[in-house]
């Protein structure tokens, strides 16, 4: 199973290019994240990931992949503390709407990103799939495994 593939990546492009390029979302590649990358990329790679997933189960895969992109659109420097990690879910669900109107799916998607710590409960599959892949891709960050997903994303027509 290829996840890379030419035709995988033009599809996830038809799903978030506008967003991708919308200035508050390109903002998130000047804040740090876990250590070894920007907000950007993480979202980035979250989004593509759920993106697949998604697809290749036949679930919704653009609810998938534009709440992946949006579930960190907010602008605080993390500072580790428990207050943000449990309330940023809801600062970048404003900030989303702010760029794109959200179904409810979308907007529960991020606002349950952060579950079980998090107040909010996913209220569907992909909702459940953005949570685990966030967490997955979280843990390639702090190891810096996810540089090299990270770095064939950047040259693709999405990053």
């Amino acid at each position: 199973m290829h996840l890379f593939t030419d035709e995988e990546i033009r599809a996830f492009s038809d799903c978030i290019s506008t967003l991708a390029a919308d200035s508050r979302v390109c903002r998130l590649r000047t804040i740090s994240h876990h250590h070894w990358t920007n907000r950007y990329e993480h979202a980035l790679l979250v989004s593509y990931l759920s993106f697949v997933l998604a697809r290749r189960w036949h679930w919704d895969c653009r609810a998938a992949a534009r709440a992946g992109l949006l579930h960190d659109l907010f602008f605080q420097e993390s500072d580790n503390s428990l207050s943000l990690c449990l309330h940023h879910p809801e600062m970048a669900a404003e900030n989303a709407a702010e760029v794109t109107h959200l179904t409810d799916q979308e907007r529960n998607i991020i606002l349950s990103h952060m579950w079980p710590a998090g107040r909010y409960l996913p209220r569907s599959r992909e909702a459940w799939l953005v949570n685990v892949v966030d967490d997955l891709v979280a843990v390639l960050d702090l190891t810096a495994l996810s540089r090299r997903w990270s770095r064939r994303l950047r040259t693709a027509p999405v990053g």
